[in-house]
């Protein structure tokens, strides 16, 4: 299989070993991934510029020059490089990990046309929520989704409310010569067990001025309202009586409320880290006794995912989740799901693992095995390519015939 893949997630080259799993399953994969030189501040305060994973040779990763946007949706690529990418490596597939609405997703439509008529496209998306925007953005949006949909042979969805939107979009939208786009679900991005085994982090929490009898709460992303990390200091606000102390690593707007109210509030027990390596993230969250991601919907964004989450679970590690968006399809019941900005119940079931080692244990026990079984590279890149398997037969109006074994396709997100 000759596979292109597109999109600015695999800038980092942690990310990028979805791809080297996916070799594992198939030594025969060619491979273009098509990346930005540089993608913008994220969540843990990096620039991310371009990184290879040592697996990956120097051809298969290609960085293209951007232009037009200061945001995912709205960049291009240098549309020579792309071309020349599909016209000299001549995929088999191409593969979009950008929203069908965006820039980069109807240059590689067109692209594909030009070049590569005869691959087979897939796109990704984690849009989970129907956004009303004004004219014209809003029928400008709406009409690249549906070019792009039109034009897709395979559209794979990182939550279960992204696919109930396309289809729903496919059946508003159908016409005689277009039917419905096919969907299936699967995570974006996997993780290494190895990296995230359970254990303690005494050092680093010594160095983070943690107290050796504290029971660490601990959350990781950005810091912005809707994450609900204001919340989170209010519940813990009326615990004040109990043995907590917080680790906040990441960075965003909500950095001068968190010093000037909370840590002033709280001295000593508030613990800030603002910036950190990808590949740093699962020693801090060893840092934590309880994870949190206590997130809740706005009009324009609701949790799609929640990647620190899987994170906290393959480590072992006791999570409170919100009920926002796909945060309790990822938990299921190996997480606390509290109802959304409820302060109230946030308050009682950190109190409930504050008071319980126990429960902390047995909670984490079943949160890693359901990591295991459903969020490691091995597993995704098994259920992302039987996913380009299907795309490719159906281009070809064969019968797809899958080189994995049936144990290995048949793992995924559950539903």
């Amino acid at each position: 299989m000759r596979l292109a893949v597109v999109g600015h997630t695999y800038v980092v080259a942690q990310n990028q070993e979805k791809y080297v799993a996916m070799r594992r399953l198939d030594p025969t994969l060619e491979l273009r991934i098509v990346v930005p030189r540089r993608v913008r501040r994220d969540a843990f305060g990096h620039d991310d510029s371009l990184e290879r994973h040592a697996q990956l040779a120097a051809q298969e990763i290609v960085s293209l020059g951007t232009a037009l946007g200061r945001s995912h949706v709205t960049a291009l690529y240098d549309p020579l490089g792309m071309a020349r990418v599909f016209a000299r490596f001549r995929p088999e597939i191409i593969h979009v990990e950008e929203e069908p609405q965006s820039v980069v997703t109807l240059e590689a439509v067109l692209a594909r046309a030009a070049f590569a008529p005869h691959a087979a496209l897939t796109i990704f998306t984690w849009d989970n929520l129907l956004r009303r925007r004004r004219f014209p953005l809003g029928a400008v949006k709406g009409a690249l989704r549906r070019f792009t949909l039109r034009r897709a042979d395979l559209l794979l969805c990182g939550n279960r409310d992204a696919q109930t939107l396309a289809h729903n979009e496919s059946r508003a939208a159908r016409t005689p010569q277009h039917t419905h786009v096919r969907t299936q679900i699967v995570p974006q991005l996997g993780l290494d067990p190895a990296a995230h085994a359970p254990g303690l982090e005494p050092e680093l929490r010594r160095q983070l001025g943690f107290r050796e009898n504290a029971v660490v709460v601990g959350y990781a992303g950005r810091l912005v309202p809707e994450k609900g990390v204001g919340l989170l200091c209010e519940a813990l606000a009326s615990l004040a009586g109990q043995p907590w102390q917080l680790l906040l690593v990441g960075s965003g707007p909500l950095e001068p409320e968190i010093r000037e109210k909370w840590m002033a509030r709280f001295p000593g027990r508030i613990v800030h880290v603002p910036g950190v390596a990808h590949r740093e993230v699962p020693r801090y969250l060893r840092c934590a006794d309880i994870f949190v991601l206590n997130s809740y919907a706005v009009a324009n964004w609701k949790e799609q995912f929640g990647l620190t989450l899987a994170q906290a679970m393959m480590l072992g590690i006791p999570s409170i989740v919100s009920s926002s968006g796909a945060l309790p399809e990822v938990a299921e019941d190996a997480a606390i799901v509290v109802p959304e900005r409820n302060v109230r119940e946030l308050e009682a079931a950190l109190e409930a693992l504050i008071a319980s080692p126990g429960l902390r244990r047995d909670l984490g026990s079943h949160a890693r095995t359901r990591a295991l079984r459903l969020y490691t590279n091995d597993v995704v890149a098994a259920r992302t390519y039987q996913a380009f398997e299907q795309a490719l037969a159906r281009r070809s109006g064969s019968r797809a015939t899958s080189q994995l074994s049936q144990q290995e396709c048949d793992r995924g997100i559950d539903g």
